[in-house]
């Protein structure tokens, strides 16, 4: 199984930051095919300033993105939730990528066709407000599943949360949130390996 591991934490000291790249180092020392891509370390234009009239530029690090989407058979996103939603560089990211050619086409209001159906995706945040918050009432997952991955034709598999992060000061808690995480993760790979092959 490819996995692409998303870091949409804009800041590269962050809690999220550690947890996406301890998950992408569990996975490579496992000799598994992962990739990243860290939007701390990244310079591009997250807004999308013509919408989709107009191509932009700087179109290097897009289409790099849009290469390691299409090869991935797994995309774990890990972020933070702010005001409801994922942080502006994260969103700037699926504007800039998941763009209609590559991954949907729309016929009519109701009419879409998702490109990237087959690809299964997971989501690891941390939140202000209880996990269950989101889970049940808040908009930001039920967006992602429907408006976000499922428009492009990509499932919704998993979704953790920590919540009451920014009080989660025990180091222990983390590191066992960290844990959880990355052992979700591995339990996709796996699961994949352990298929038996078609001869």
């Amino acid at each position: 199984m490819n996995i692409l591991i998303i870091q949409g934490h804009p800041d590269d000291q962050s809690f999220t930051h550690a947890n996406a790249l301890h998950s992408y180092e569990t996975l490579r020392n496992d000799s598994m095919n992962v990739q990243v891509i860290d939007l701390a370390l990244v310079d591009f234009d997250p807004v999308l300033r013509y919408g989709y009239r107009l191509h932009m530029q700087d179109r290097a690090f897009i289409e790099q993105a849009q290469q390691k989407i299409a090869w991935a058979d797994h995309i774990c996103f890990f972020f933070p939730v702010w005001w409801g939603a994922e942080p502006s560089v994260l969103k700037g990211l699926l504007d800039r990528t998941l763009t209609p050619g590559f991954a949907y086409e729309r016929k009519g209001p109701l009419r879409v066709k998702g490109f990237l159906k087959g690809k299964e995706a997971s989501l690891y945040m941390t939140a202000d407000d209880p996990a269950y918050y989101h889970k049940r009432y808040g908009g930001v997952v039920s967006r992602w599943r429907k408006d976000i991955l499922g428009l492009s034709g990509i499932k919704l598999v998993k979704t953790m949360i920590m919540g009451g992060a920014r009080w989660v000061v025990d180091q222990e808690k983390r590191l066992d949130y960290m844990e959880r995480c990355s052992q979700q993760i591995q339990a996709y790979a796996y699961k994949d390996l352990e298929k038996p092959m078609v001869e």
